[in-house]
């Protein structure tokens, strides 16, 4: 079989993927023991009291089977809502189970630390601690005269709570200090210890083993240390000695008289265990371990409220532990993602031979299929960057970001009759080149500027978001390896694309748009039968971690139904009327009509497969909140909302269409490299090279040259990808704080040259760069408040009435004739010269 045949070698790629698709992803728990453990937990919340209740209702919103606690604290509040420090309990909880009403509870809380003479300081100051509150923030008066003052269960509590939110080492350093003095007394110590246990990267985790091995049986502290050692131990440690001594000390302790030493075994092997520990806590599930006969030790038989605390932490160790569980891609997956890979070099070779000429390589010979074209730039736009974040973005915040998409008619009407006509005029190599005959040089060159930075800093989010949220979530690969994965990815794209250029290009993003779709529409199907219909995924509810649905225009607020649809709009005209890899795509079409009919298509294929996204993002969140036994322990769906598109790839997907939907997000990724590549070397070959080389002759091998520009392209992208992982945010944010920066400044210079008759260069000029100034003052300085999904409007608004206003003063005032309107009359007037003459 050969490439001249490319649907019998795709028929055979789905042949093997039916031949694997099989499901062997076998789970740690029986769904008996599962539902036993849960119901465990619900019992001990509605028949127990007080500490109890509280204890199995943070156990179950922490495992993410939250149902009935908000109505049980609610009611728990107003009979016993005034007694303390047992309101304190109470308030977390709520401060948990509603996260709209949270920052009322957490004021309540801070009220109570704030109380000098109140019974319920050190529970107030656990608490904020444990739900992540700097106290800090919340009280510095009151938390400044704690640390001030003496070193007591309050004291460490607080300086607990002052590490959250930060990356302290000091503080860290400072409980670990208190944890090891044995000259505090045993209560403190063990309160430290705890807070080490609940806290990340402890290194010193061997000197906490050795210090609890080294107390004697009995000391109140010792079973602390010895979880906060088990817990804290790195991957590369399990099975080495001090690992082994500190494990068989932690299991002795299921047969202990005391409740507290039970508890904190069953968490530690929860939360650090192996499978083969589950027996231990099953049997404490079940009370295999009676408590002592009464008077073998004072105050240490076991009540049955102590009872009921044991088993319902022993159903939080078992439910954790099955969370610990690592999934990974079966031999069909790879196979499935192999011959992809080799699908796409094999592309690339095959089309290196039908390249003639640079017309050919850039623009495909300038006479393409406008389907064909139409979705390759569709899967241009939507890149892996938004095959991942979209379904993120529904998951945490709801579907607003969706509602976009209602603009798209009159975005497709504003470029179609307004910008599209505009550019096919003039047939051009590189798109701006209507910026130099209409403003002159200088803004050529800075939307030259301007493109490059933004699709260097596009590609480099590719490769980052595309390794550090998907493969190495979806392949397992350590993140030591992320570079060498780097280079690969890019690599595999570098070689396909510069081999075969635009025609490469166009014919693997048609695949890839098919391998899109088609991976979204098999996620729904798989959630539809796991949960039972195609409806039973979709939310009878606004959902509390949404946050308040609102419609209307709000820059200060992070997303709104008008928002939506006006970023939306900006951003597709803008990319559309300015981006090189949009308006390369119009000129390798025959004609108006069929650049209309290219964006159309594209335009369509992005409403449906953002439609589809969007339903992914609602499937996921369903599927998750139905069985949140895969979520890893510490995440919630509203807390890692990226990571569940990539992860139920690995847990929901039968083997074979795993692997076809990790090469939908690999297609997804290297579609946009390799237009990137593409655009960005035809931008710098015209733009750039031609014009600032003196004497310039074309070299005899022009394709072995820009396929050389190629390369280096891709190898500064790589570059970028790394320093990309400073940006803070999640998926989104960081998307449109890095890749957006550029979108809006670029359209004004277009925006200038095309539609303000007196504009002049240097009033564009000023425009453009004030235009990035503003962007880059609120992605990264939130200035005066906007939000970062703001940055598209306002950065355009500002260029654009700067622009012309500079303009306008640039020419009436000081007498610059050079505008637009004339430059452009006299371009026509030269063309229509040449023309004549031949």
């Amino acid at each position: 079989m050969t490439l001249k045949n490319p649907i019998s070698g795709f028929l055979l790629f789905f042949w093997l993927f039916m031949a694997f698709c099989c499901n062997n992803k076998g789970a740690m728990l029986s769904e008996s023991l599962r539902q036993n453990a849960v119901q465990e937990l619900d019992s001990v919340m509605e028949n127990q009291e007080s500490w109890v209740t509280v204890h199995a209702a943070e156990y179950k919103i922490g495992l993410g089977y939250p149902e009935g606690v908000k109505e049980a604290f609610l009611e728990e509040q107003r009979q016993r809502g005034s007694q303390s420090p047992y309101r304190i309990g109470i308030w977390r909880v709520l401060a948990q189970s509603d996260p709209a009403l949270a920052n009322e509870y957490l004021e309540k809380i801070t009220k109570a630390f704030q109380d000098r003479q109140g019974t319920d300081r050190v529970h107030a100051a656990e608490t904020m601690a444990k739900l992540g509150q700097n106290l800090n923030e919340w009280a510095p008066e009151a938390t400044r005269e704690v640390l001030a003052g003496p070193i007591n269960s309050l004291y460490v509590y607080t300086l607990w709570s002052t590490l959250q939110g930060t990356a302290s080492a000091a503080g860290v350093s400072a409980l670990m200090d208190l944890a090891l003095d044995r000259e505090l007394g045993d209560l403190v110590r063990m309160q430290a210890a705890y807070a080490l246990r609940n806290e990340g990267n402890i290194t010193q985790w061997k000197e906490l083993a050795a210090e609890a091995r080294a107390l004697p049986e009995g000391a109140m502290e010792k079973v602390y240390l010895l979880s906060a050692a088990y817990i804290h131990a790195p991957v590369s440690e399990k099975g080495g000695g001090t690992w082994k001594s500190i494990r068989d000390e932690l299991l002795a302790y299921a047969k202990s008289p005391g409740k507290a030493e039970r508890m904190e075994m069953a968490i530690a092997l929860g939360k650090s265990g192996l499978p083969e520990d589950l027996p231990v806590l099953v049997e404490l599930l079940e009370n295999k371990y009676p408590p002592l006969e009464e008077g073998k030790r004072d105050n240490a038989i076991i009540k049955p409220e102590d009872q009921a605390d044991i088993r319902a932490t022993a159903a939080y160790g078992i439910l954790t532990l099955e969370r610990s569980q690592t999934y990974s891609l079966a031999f069909g997956d790879w196979l499935v993602v192999l011959c992809y890979l080799g699908g796409m070099l094999g592309i690339g070779y095959y089309f290196s031979k039908k390249n003639k000429n640079e017309k050919d390589y850039f623009l495909g010979g300038g006479k393409m299929n406008p389907v064909a074209v139409g979705l390759s730039l569709f899967a241009t736009l939507l890149s892996s960057l938004s095959y991942l974040s979209y379904p993120g973005e529904m998951v945490k915040y709801g579907p607003v970001i969706l509602s976009g998409i209602l603009v798209f008619p009159l975005v497709y009407y504003v470029v179609g009759w307004f910008l599209i006509p505009k550019f096919m005029k003039l047939r051009v190599t590189s798109a701006y080149e209507i910026l130099e005959i209409n403003l002159g040089v200088s803004i050529r060159l800075l939307a030259t500027f301007f493109f490059l930075s933004l699709r260097f800093l596009w590609m480099g989010t590719i490769i980052f978001i595309t390794v550090h949220t998907a493969i190495l979530a979806i392949f397992g690969f350590d993140s030591k390896y992320t570079l060498l994965i780097s280079i690969l990815l890019m690599g595999i794209t570098i070689f396909y694309t510069t081999l075969g250029g635009l025609k490469a290009v166009v014919f693997t993003d048609v695949i890839q748009s098919g391998v899109l779709m088609g991976g979204a529409i098999l996620t729904l199907l798989v959630v539809s039968y796991s949960l039972g219909s195609f409806t039973s995924w979709i939310p009878g509810e606004w959902l509390g971690h949404w946050g308040e649905l609102k419609l209307g225009l709000d820059a200060m607020e992070r997303l709104t139904i008008g928002n939506a649809l006006l970023t939306t709009f900006i951003w597709y005209v803008a990319s559309s009327g300015s981006d090189q890899m949009s308006i390369q795509r119009f000129l390798a079409t025959e004609n108006l009509h069929t650049a209309r009919k290219t964006f159309g298509v594209s335009l369509l294929t992005n409403f449906v497969v953002q439609f589809l996204l969007g339903l992914v993002g609602l499937a996921v969140l369903a599927y998750f909140i139905e069985f949140p036994q895969y979520l890893n322990p510490g995440e919630t769906v509203a807390s890692h909302a990226d990571q569940l598109f990539p992860k139920f790839i690995l847990v929901g997907l039968p083997v074979g269409i795993s692997g076809l939907v990790a090469a939908g997000i690999l297609a997804a990724a290297m579609s946009s490299l390799s237009s990137g590549l593409n655009s960005t070397s035809s931008v710098i070959s015209e733009d750039l090279i031609k014009r600032f080389t003196k004497n310039y002759k074309a070299p005899k091998n022009q394709m072995s040259r820009v396929r050389n520009l190629s390369f280096f392209v891709g190898i500064f992208a790589l570059f970028l990808s790394v320093l990309i992982s400073k940006v803070e945010g999640n998926l989104y944010d960081v998307i449109v704080k890095v890749v957006n920066l550029f979108v809006s400044p670029l359209f004004v210079l277009f925006f200038m040259a095309l539609f303000v008759p007196f504009a002049t260069a240097r009033g564009t000029f000023v425009g453009g760069l004030l235009s990035v100034a503003v962007a880059v003052a609120i992605s990264f300085y939130k200035i005066m408040g906007i939000e970062v999904l703001f940055i598209l409007p306002v950065s355009l608004i500002v260029g654009m009435v700067s622009g012309s206003i500079f303009s306008y003063f640039d020419h009436w005032l000081l007498g610059n004739k050079e505008t637009m309107a004339k430059r452009s009359r006299e371009a026509a007037i030269f063309k229509a010269s040449r023309e004549s003459q031949q």
